[in-house]
């Protein structure tokens, strides 16, 4: 990953981001239509928000750690099947 400020950017490339910078995603092709990058809007989450997120994460771990404890599978097992 490549971080840069916008600070940084030319006023050619801030105009090429407008878009992202309202929520769009910006696309690059080459003549042939083929994708050659992309670029993604980042959308930070609030604190609130991300301590739901880690609530929820927290809640999903124990459950499937209950789920497998019940069914006599260990997380070596589940990455052996990953593996295959």
């Amino acid at each position: 990953m490549v971080r840069i400020r916008m600070s940084d950017l030319d006023e050619a490339v801030k105009a090429f981001l407008a878009p992202a910078q309202q929520g769009q995603t910006i696309v690059v092709e080459d003549d042939a239509g083929k994708l050659q990058c992309g670029v993604t809007p980042y959308v930070q989450a609030s604190p609130t928000e991300k301590q739901a997120a880690l609530a929820t994460l927290a809640r999903l771990q124990q459950k499937t750690a209950e789920s497998m404890a019940q069914l006599g599978v260990s997380e070596a097992d589940v990455d052996r099947e990953l593996q295959n």
